[in-house]
């Protein structure tokens, strides 16, 4: 039988990432997979390696507002656009699965939601865009 995805309320801004949290399992939804020793890293740490990852993608800011959000949709959307692809297969995944498909997407969407805070802090930043992290 197939986990059921569960879906939470986000507080990413992105659209599309909004869609992709609704689809994509939760941790729960890993637990109940693996059972509860299964280790995962804490979401807390699997968005802030999406950040970190994300900034080092990121060289050359531009100054200007418009083009500074345009080069960081152009960085970030074949993430999201992967992940989008990742959440998608899942549907097609068969009910004996090893369920490794479903730890590499909650893992990647993780990453996806720090990767989008790493670029909404870039693109509200200054010219001298300071590395933080997601919390």
């Amino acid at each position: 039988m197939r986990l059921p995805f569960i879906s939470t309320t986000s507080h990413a801004s992105h659209p599309l990432l909004e869609k992709i949290i609704m689809l994509a399992p939760d941790r729960t939804c890993i637990s109940k997979f693996f059972g509860p020793e299964y280790f995962l890293p804490v979401e807390v740490q699997l968005q802030q390696n999406g950040y970190d990852l994300f900034e080092c993608m990121i060289t050359g800011l531009p100054v200007h507002h418009q083009a500074r959000g345009d080069y960081l949709e152009a960085h970030f959307r074949p993430l999201l656009d992967a992940t989008l692809d990742m959440v998608m297969a899942l549907q097609h995944v068969s009910a004996c699965t090893s369920g490794t498909e479903y730890v590499q997407t909650y893992i990647a969407v993780q990453n996806l939601i720090g990767a989008q805070k790493a670029a909404m802090a870039m693109y509200c930043s200054t010219h001298n865009y300071e590395k933080k992290s997601v919390e």
